[in-house]
């Protein structure tokens, strides 16, 4: 009698063992998936939105994003900059500036960890975050003024650069009154060679250019000068080199300023 009930025993008890065992895995698959929903579905973060490496800093700019209900006021934190020993505080702007240094230059994307602590709700909490993004270098030339007399155009240029420039030449330029349209000069196809370098860094750069006719494109001269307290537009499309370490980028860029004759 006795074996009998043991074989029943272990008849029941076993099926019911390899049910729980499955239970058991099956709970510790799931688990995680409802973890994650359940505690980062609805609660914000931090993304990397932007890094401008510029002639006078690196800037990484931090969005939060929210999710759900939960409302997030962030107060400051820190960013690091990986694999390149530099990491810097964040304002409450979400915004870290960091020194410009030339490894910048020759990277195409880099890896951003940090925390960013504030109020979740009224209660003082703190997001970790890392990401891996694309680097923005951003190198600015802009015409800041100009004058025009003897027939001798000079253009003063603000070039604020992360690397060396070459403006290798100008054509199509064209300079009239901003109100009434009368030209005091235009050129078509004739380009005026420059052949300029400008080293990195902030600089103001002048150009002196003969408006006169060569033997290529046209040129048209109607005054070799401007009235004071006239306004003209300077109409100057220019053929400029950025000098990269992974290699040569050309830009073709058009430059439109108006100022007032002195």
């Amino acid at each position: 009698m006795a074996s009998i009930s043991l074989k029943i025993f272990l008849l029941i008890s076993i099926p019911l063992i390899l049910l729980a065992i499955i239970a058991i895995w099956g709970s510790a698959l799931l688990a995680p998936s409802i973890v994650r929903q359940a505690s980062l579905s609805n609660v914000p973060y931090v993304k990397v939105s932007s890094i401008n490496v510029t002639s006078v800093g690196v800037f990484v700019k931090l969005t939060i994003i929210k999710q759900g209900s939960l409302s997030f006021t962030p107060l400051g934190g820190w960013v690091e900059v990986v694999d390149t020993g530099q990491s810097a505080n964040v304002s409450g702007g979400l915004l870290a500036v960091l020194p410009l240094t030339p490894q910048y230059v020759g990277l195409n994307s880099v890896g951003v960890k940090g925390i960013i602590y504030g109020y979740l709700n009224g209660s003082t909490a703190y997001i970790a975050f890392f990401d891996i993004v694309p680097i923005h270098v951003v190198n600015s030339i802009g015409i800041i003024n100009f004058t025009y007399s003897n027939c001798l155009l000079t253009v003063y240029l603000n070039a604020s650069l992360v690397v060396p420039a070459v403006i290798n030449y100008a054509i199509n330029v064209s300079l009239f009154a901003a109100y009434t349209h009368t030209y005091v000069f235009s050129t078509v196809n004739q380009p005026f060679n420059i052949s300029l370098i400008i080293p990195p860094g902030n600089h103001v750069i002048k150009l002196e250019i003969p408006i006169k006719p060569t033997n290529e494109g046209y040129t048209y001269v109607y005054g070799c000068g401007i009235e004071p307290g006239t306004y003209y537009t300077l109409y100057m499309p220019m053929e400029i080199t950025y000098v990269y370490p992974m290699g040569n980028t050309t830009q073709f860029t058009i430059f439109i300023k108006m100022a007032k004759g002195g």
